[in-house]
This record gives structure tokens, C-alpha cells and sequence, in this order.
């Protein structure tokens, strides 16, 4: 078995949850009470991991402290998860699922053309900064120390542009694949400058004249849209 050197090992026995192969009862949506189980253990390992990366940071977290804190064994840790790389993972993509509402806002902005439409969108991206930031730290933590995590995350950004679809497909077809690297030079500048401001509590820099000239920046680099009425 894996072993993680930083923290104590956990030398309880392997529940009955995780060695209970048998089918068992299904439940209403199809699953069987052992996967809905495993389910609930799976958020409940994920929960736990959450809070200890915000309060420990990445290189302090130990899987023995995870798997304590969501009240199981070791050996149902590994049960859901490989290693402490593989749930950080999990636990940035599950605070990444609220992100395409805010790109899908920028992208009507986009599609708008106003300058006031744009800067509320991207203000609004603020908000999830506000929200999860406090997991953010863990998560530039460990791509500074995993470099192979980088790997996994590329895309990323990438993924984020492929939102503004509509915005997209208005641009002239000639232009469409530079609008579309722009977005993601754009989206990561966004997220340096959302990092600083609101996670690390920047204060040289005023909110409300970062926006002003981050929408300015936004609408001096991206083409117009162009879609028929």
C-alpha cells in the first residue's frame, strides 16, 4: 500500500464499507446502496480534504489528516483516490463547476459589445475568487511543487475561451483562431490579476480602476463580434 510519510498511519481495520462487494438493494435512481455509499464517502473525503488544504496548505497536508478528518481508514482512502495530487485535483475541479456561468455571462457581454455590459461580467468573475480562494492557495502550492499537476491542468485555460462560444462564432472566420488565443492571454491575465487582488489581499492596486482598464484592455484586443439581427 502507498504510504504517506508525513503523517501518522492509520492502523484501524478496513471497514465493512470498503470490503462490501456484494450487489445490495437498488436505489431509486439505479445505483446500488453500496455505490451510493461509496458516493457519500467519496464527498465526504472530499469535503475533509477541502478544509484541510485551506488550513494546512498543500506541502502540509498529509492523506492521514484527510482521511481523519472525514472520519475513515487509509485504506478507504485509496479506495477513491491515488494519491494527495489526485484529490487536490478533484477538490479544484469540483470549485471549478460554477465557472462556465461567469464566462457564459462575459460571453453575451462580448456579444453585446458595451462597455458596461462587459465590465459587470467581468466584475462578476470577482465573485468567484471571493468564494474560493481560500483553496486557490493549496492549489498554486502544488503546481509550484508537482510539476506533473501542471501537465494535467493544461487546457485549462483553453477550455475557458471554448465558453465564449457565441462570441466566437461571430468573429470574421479568418480571425476566429486569434480571438480565440487572445481570450486565453486574456483569461490568464484575469486570473493573475483576480489572484492578487482578491486572495492575497493586494492593495496597490484599486478594484474599480483595475476593472476600467482591464474592460479597455478586453475591448482594444478582442475583435468585434459581428451576428445578424
Amino acid at each position: 500500500m502507498v504510504t504517506d510519510m508525513g503523517g501518522p498511519i492509520d492502523t484501524k481495520p478496513v471497514s465493512n464499507e470498503a470490503l462490501d462487494i456484494s450487489p445490495g438493494p437498488r436505489s431509486r435512481l439505479g445505483l446500488t446502496v453500496r455505490d451510493e455509499l461509496r458516493e457519500l464517502t467519496r464527498q465526504r473525503l472530499l469535503t475533509a480534504a477541502e478544509t484541510v488544504f485551506e488550513h494546512d496548505g498543500y506541502v502540509r497536508t498529509t492523506i492521514g489528516n484527510i482521511a481523519k478528518l472525514a472520519n475513515v481508514n487509509r485504506a478507504t482512502f485509496y479506495l477513491h483516490f491515488t494519491d494527495k495530487p489526485d484529490i487536490l485535483l478533484a477538490v479544484m475541479r469540483m470549485n471549478l463547476a460554477d465557472t462556465p456561468g461567469y464566462w457564459h455571462e462575459i460571453d453575451v457581454a462580448l456579444v453585446d459589445g458595451g462597455r458596461a455590459a462587459l465590465r459587470a461580467a467581468l466584475s462578476n468573475t470577482l465573485r468567484w475568487y471571493q468564494q474560493h480562494g481560500r483553496v486557490l492557495r493549496p492549489v498554486r502550492e502544488a503546481l509550484a511543487t508537482e510539476p506533473h499537476l501542471a501537465e494535467q491542468t493544461e487546457g485549462t485555460f483553453a477550455g475557458f475561451a471554448d465558453e465564449m462560444a457565441e462570441y466566437l462564432a461571430g468573429v470574421a472566420p479568418g480571425e476566429r483562431e486569434r480571438a480565440h488565443l487572445r481570450l486565453q492571454l486574456l483569461i490568464i491575465q484575469l486570473d493573475q490579476i483576480a489572484f492578487r487582488l482578491i486572495v492575497q489581499g493586494l492593495r496597490e492596486i484599486d478594484r474599480e480602476v483595475m476593472l476600467d482598464e482591464v474592460t479597455d484592455m478586453w475591448r482594444l484586443v478582442l475583435p468585434a463580434a459581428h451576428h445578424p439581427s
